[in-house]
């Protein structure tokens, strides 16, 4: 009796990656400075602190999706800073 397995290959998001990446994958070849302006903002940021980590020295990882709505939130509330 033969025995046939079907799978279905499902592609995932990737969910973390290296700052160096993630400065490509969001198009930020060219404007690093304000990357590094933005990622800083990111990780101080109470809801969006989680986000980041630096597993070893001079490694920082971010979460792709956390770092998407982060850059949401910040475009839909760009007015609404800095008014204290």
């Amino acid at each position: 009796m033969a025995q046939i397995t079907l799978a279905k290959t499902v592609e995932l998001d990737q969910a973390w990656m290296a700052k160096d990446e993630a400065i490509v994958y969001f198009g930020y070849q060219n404007h690093k400075p304000l990357f590094q302006k933005l990622l800083k903002e990111f990780k101080e940021h109470a809801a969006f602190k989680e986000g980041y980590r630096l597993p070893t020295y001079g490694l920082s990882i971010i979460n792709v999706k956390l770092f998407d709505e982060f850059l949401i939130w910040r475009d839909q509330n760009k007015f609404k800073r800095n008014k204290n």
